[in-house]
């Protein structure tokens, strides 16, 4: 698609900036389902979005606002509000981490995809979140929540070796996975500081292209010894290794078709996301086609 007609992703809420990053009346260009975007910070600190169309036209998109940190906008008309994040507003003494933004040649559902992926921690992620003595992947159930808006993964477990930068020795480590839409994925972690807590990992994944993508992604914590530099380069050694898979995947589009790429049976979250995402009717950043 040059110019994204497609309105399951035109209705869509998505994050195009950390709100920090963007200083008070300076402005960035940026692009979202194809298009060119401007979005500005007044010296108020409220932000305006510019929708630069292929007619050298400029928009103001009516649909922004500021949530968990982040700018949201649509192109669109919301058919729902943006996610709501309990644990952003429920009193517990998490950190926030904001782990920043990097680019993927890549279609953002692949992103997701390859987030909420249990079988590759034992072969990408080897000695920190999994191991090759330690491999298979223990059975857990796929759920749709919110009238079928929400895909989860529950009861999900991996024997992890450094879960963490706040782990010590490796442990069974016990997961939640929540895809809220087709580009936004949280993990609801075990704590390894509080038991019985729940640490958080999100990724809010920009569509930029069909085929590369802007990851946003942030950390909500139980930590109180790692330094904030300690705890990013953690996490960013563990998605320099998934985007390098990411890199190398062909085609860049999730496939949706069962027959395109077979799954094993440690799949079947990734099966239930191939098959959401086609019965939502999502056209951007698929790969329908049965080549």
């Amino acid at each position: 698609m040059n110019v994204c007609d497609d309105p399951v992703a035109l209705n869509d809420w998505y994050v195009v900036a950390y709100v920090d990053e963007l200083g008070l009346g300076k402005s960035e260009q940026t692009q979202l389902l194809g298009e060119e975007l401007e979005l500005m910070r007044e010296r108020d600190g409220r932000f305006r979005c510019l929708w630069h169309k292929r007619d050298e036209t400029a928009e103001p998109l009516e649909h922004i606002r500021q949530r968990y940190g982040f700018v949201w906008v649509s192109l669109g008309r919301p058919t729902r509000d943006i996610l709501t994040i309990a644990e952003f507003d429920d009193g517990e003494p998490r950190r926030f981490i904001h782990r920043g933004r990097i680019g993927v040649p890549s279609s953002a559902q692949r992103v997701i995809e390859n987030f909420f992926d249990l079988s590759h921690f034992s072969f990408v992620h080897t000695g920190t979140l999994g191991g090759y003595d330690a491999a298979e992947v223990p059975p857990y159930r796929v759920e749709y929540r919110e009238d079928g808006r929400e895909l989860w993964a529950v009861g999900c477990s991996f024997f992890q070796p450094k879960a963490s930068a706040a782990a010590g020795l490796g442990t069974q480590v016990y997961y939640d996975y929540r895809i809220a839409s087709p580009c936004i994925a949280i993990i609801y972690k075990d704590s390894l500081v509080r038991p019985g807590k729940k640490d958080l990992i999100g990724l809010f994944v920009q569509p930029c292209g069909e085929e590369h993508c802007t990851v946003h992604s942030f950390a909500r914590v139980f930590d109180e010894t790692n330094s904030d530099e300690h705890i990013l380069h953690f996490y960013h050694e563990i998605f320099a290794q998934d985007r390098m898979i990411l890199v190398h995947q062909r085609p860049r589009k999730l496939p949706v078709h069962p027959r395109q790429e077979v799954p094993a049976a440690s799949d079947a979250s990734s099966v239930a996301y191939r098959r959401w995402l086609d019965r939502s009717g999502l056209q951007f950043g698929l790969e329908r086609n049965l080549t």
